[in-house]
This record gives C-alpha cells, structure tokens and sequence, in this order.
C-alpha cells in the first residue's frame, strides 16, 4: 500500500537526517525520483514553497510531499489528507524518539569520548549534504536540462540567466546589514515573489 510505503521511506528520511531540513533533500530526491513520485520541477517548488510558509521546512516539505502521493491514489482529497499525515507523523518520529532517549542519557553520556567523536565526525558529513542540496537545487534552477547522475549532450543547452542574476541579487542582499541587523528573510522571499511575478507573470519572459 502507497501509505505504508510512504511512511517508510519518510521515517527512514527522519532517521537518518543530521544537520536540518536541507540535508535531507539530497534523500528526498531520491526518494520521489526512484518511486516516480514528484518530477523535479514539482520537488523544486514545493522546496520554495516549504520555505515561503510558516513552520520548519523539513515539516512543511514532508507535508506537501505526502499530500501530492496521497491525491494520485483513487481517494483523492481524502488520500491528499491521509498522505500529508502520513507523511509529516513518519518524517517527525524519529525525532522525537531520539530526543526522549538523549534527553534521558545525556547527562549520563555527554563527557564520553565516543559520543563527543562520533559528533565530530557527523558535522562535516551534515556540511556535505547540505552543500550537496544547495548544487542540486541550484543545478536544477540555472541549469534545467542538467542531471548530475547522467551528464548528457544537451545538459548545457538551456543557460537560466535571469534566475542567475536573481540569485547573484538576493544572495548579497541576504548578508547586508542595517543597523546591526541582516535583512529577514520574510522579507526577501516576499521580495523575491514580487521579482518573479513581474518578470515571468507580468512580462512572461520564458525560463
């Protein structure tokens, strides 16, 4: 059953992500690619709108993830629902399992050598994922006819230059400063939207 086979691979999703939303999507990815789930284009705006809306990204994303799968079964929006829940409860539980048991045996562990190493040892594999959906996503925005797993003839034909100069924008815009404060980022995706309704909805300028 789909449910079932949703809740799986998102619990695995759950047990297996160190380091926040974003170092799961390089496992979200394959996940919807290998069960033909979602197209890429599909996963890359539920990636935007996952942070565009209120609640931690990895929640929103598993939420929106599951209602899609759910919608394609013959039950519809009542399977739209279903999924969402199924979803959203498996990529959360392991979480929350975890965080019982540490809680319980930090005290106890936190000065051993082995839990200090295996930590050490985590943080950069977190970079690497991180890093790895940051190339993924931004592959698959400037470059939308390259696939990483197979670099074929036409990979490079299709140049996004307008997404480019968007990123080059808001990328500088993230890291300003005033009076002592970063832009929020509420602001700049409400920016972006703006940017991208003018000048792919007003002017409809092709990707």
């Amino acid at each position: 059953m789909i449910f079932l086979q949703l809740f799986w691979e998102y619990f695995k999703i759950g047990l297996f992500t160190i380091g926040g939303g974003y170092a799961m999507l390089p496992m979200v990815t394959q996940m919807v690619e290998r069960h033909a789930w979602l197209t890429e284009g599909e996963l890359i705006n539920f990636i935007g709108v996952a942070e565009s809306t209120p609640g931690p990204f990895a929640i929103n994303l598993a939420t929106f993830v599951g209602s899609t799968v759910g919608y394609q079964t013959s039950l519809g929006v009542f399977g739209a629902i279903l999924g969402s829940i199924t979803a959203t409860v498996a990529v959360i539980l392991p979480s929350l399992i975890i965080i019982i048991v540490v809680t319980v045996l930090f005290e106890k562990f936190k000065s051993s050598k082995y839990v200090n190493g295996a930590l050490l040892g985590i943080r950069p594999v977190v970079v690497g994922l991180v890093l790895s959906a940051v190339v993924t996503v931004g592959c698959k925005v400037i470059l939308p006819n390259l696939k990483l797993t197979a670099i074929e003839k036409d990979s490079f034909s299709h140049f996004n230059w307008i997404s480019l100069i968007i990123v080059a924008v808001f990328l500088p815009l993230s890291q300003i400063k005033i009076k002592k404060k970063k832009v929020h980022p509420i602001f700049l995706i409400l920016a972006s939207a703006v940017v991208g309704i003018v000048i792919f909805g007003v002017f409809q300028i092709v990707q």
